[in-house]
């Protein structure tokens, strides 16, 4: 991550904000995470570390101080945001070939205000926002980005066809979250499992979603619950379907570069999605 240890003027940012020590003079070391990167500062005001399982949201305004100017950055005030968009604060230095403004660019084409809240509530978790980032998923004993699989998945989802704006927008969250829950340590996965353990986190998030949304926060959780039901929906099964092919031919249509060395190979019982349809069509009687 980007740091930026000097500042030539007075600046206003929105950030993450990160207390951590206070000096024996009495400042307190602030980290302030944002698009950007990341801005060392300190403050007079003492700020509770942040205990909690969501980071802390802020309008931050910080003045440089020391001799040469600038030396120090001294946070002035303090704006406490809870409703701000914590995704737009991650910065873009996170994961690599652009993955933060591409994330960002997936929910801003999303047609779903619901879901586009839903990812904005589930990436405020301390886990989501900073180690999704640096999680990987291991494919036949390799290690690959959770980020980059996760990302690509969604944008072949987002400009695929067959089907409906509603059922794209489910597909494209639940290709971003299916594999969420490895941002947290294997130790601490609800049962063994990841994708459970990031539905008992993001419980809050659900339940909001299900109060304007109930349809659409059912499919999800059925989504997210896949491994562990013994039926799905028609509706749920069909979005399954649509990114499950598309995750193992995402290797196909990347360069061979790419696919060689980030992507995990794809499984011999995908077949591409022109394929898939033709069989899919086949099936309904005429």
């Amino acid at each position: 991550m980007r740091k930026q240890s000097v500042l030539s003027r007075p600046i206003t940012l929105d950030a993450v904000v990160e207390p951590d020590l206070i000096s024996g003079d009495g400042l307190q070391s602030v980290r302030l995470i944002h698009t950007g990167g990341e801005l060392m500062a300190w403050s007079w005001n003492h700020i509770e570390p942040a205990n909690n399982a969501s980071v802390l949201a802020a309008t931050v305004h910080v003045n440089p101080f020391g001799r040469p100017l600038g030396l120090i950055s001294i946070i002035e005030r303090i704006q406490w945001r809870p409703d701000m968009l914590v995704t737009r604060l991650i910065p873009e230095a996170a994961g690599a070939d652009g993955l933060a403004g591409r994330f960002r660019a997936l929910i801003g084409q999303m047609r779903h205000p619901g879901l586009q809240q839903l990812l904005q509530d589930v990436f405020v978790l301390r886990q989501m926002f900073y180690d999704y980032w640096k999680a990987t998923i291991p494919v036949d004993g390799q290690e690959y980005s959770l980020a980059e699989c996760s990302i690509r998945n969604a944008e072949l989802v987002q400009c695929s066809v067959g089907l409906s704006s509603f059922q794209r927008s489910l597909g494209v969250a639940f290709a971003l979250l299916r594999d969420g829950g490895r941002a947290w340590p294997t130790a601490q996965w609800s049962d063994g499992s990841q994708s459970l353990h990031l539905l008992q986190q993001s419980q809050g998030a659900i339940s909001h979603l299900a109060q304007q949304y109930p349809e659409d926060a059912d499919v999800l959780v059925e989504l997210l619950q896949r491994d562990h039901r013994l039926s799905l929906s028609s509706l749920a099964l069909s979005i399954l379907e649509h990114v499950d092919c598309l995750s193992g031919t995402q290797n196909a249509e990347a360069d061979g570069s790419r696919s060689a060395t980030r992507f995990p190979p794809v499984p011999a019982n995908l077949i591409s999605m022109g394929d898939f349809l033709r069989r899919r069509e086949a099936r309904v009687p005429s």
